[in-house]
């Protein structure tokens, strides 16, 4: 799905000083906001819903009431960070695209295998196991799904032919989308080199190639 910019093995620089008494300014606040992000990110990948909310704000240097006053629960900062990472991606996925429609697609596919650390899995892995017991999370966790793959579907639908049907370009993209996402999962579970990755993908893309004719 892209480059998040993070690392999850990486550091998270220097601690942030805590901010002097009364409320931030909000270009601090918007500063602050996006350090507990990263770090929530890096957290949950590394440590899943283990870590708490004071540990997150410890790393970036702020009192754990300025976390809760933003995000009261650590599934609600999870669902905010998810937002955030997946706005991200579709902005990281869709820049400088061949002007060919077939290869933006071939692109956009790649991009969304490429290796992230396992960011993306751990993280859904996370959410699904949490939509188990909560109503709210699994409704929102099929918004998300559902807006992915709108995002997919556009780049599907920019090829289509004169006599495509909406059904065929819904099809067709859930055919691929699910290849896309096979081959980040089995780089991710089978722990694959970038260039296996690629191999993988450029196999799986081959097969389903003749589909967009």
């Amino acid at each position: 799905m892209g480059d998040l910019s993070i690392s999850p093995e990486g550091g998270r620089g220097p601690a942030m000083p805590i901010a002097s008494r009364g409320r931030p300014s909000v270009e601090r606040a918007a500063e602050i906001g996006q350090r507990v992000v990263e770090a929530a990110i890096i957290a949950f990948v590394e440590q899943g819903l283990d870590i708490s909310i004071e540990q997150i704000a410890q790393s970036v240097g702020v009192s754990k009431q300025a976390v809760y006053r933003r995000w009261p629960s650590k599934i609600l900062l999870l669902m905010d960070v998810m937002d955030r990472v997946m706005a991200q991606i579709h902005r990281n996925l869709g820049d400088d695209l061949p002007a060919d429609p077939v290869a933006a697609l071939r692109e956009v596919s790649w991009r969304m295998c490429l290796p992230d650390g396992g960011v993306r899995e751990r993280s859904m892995t996370i959410l699904m196991a949490e939509a188990l017991n909560d109503g709210a999370m699994r409704h929102w966790l099929g918004s998300w799904r559902d807006k992915h793959f709108a995002f997919y579907r556009h780049h599907v639908a920019n090829l289509a032919g004169p006599d495509w049907s909406e059904e065929k370009i819904t099809t067709l993209a859930k055919l691929l989308h699910d290849m896309v996402e096979g081959v980040s999962r089995e780089s991710y579970w089978q722990d694959l080199s970038d260039q296996d990755c690629a191999t993988l993908f450029a196999r799986k893309w081959d097969a389903c190639r003749p589909l967009l004719s």
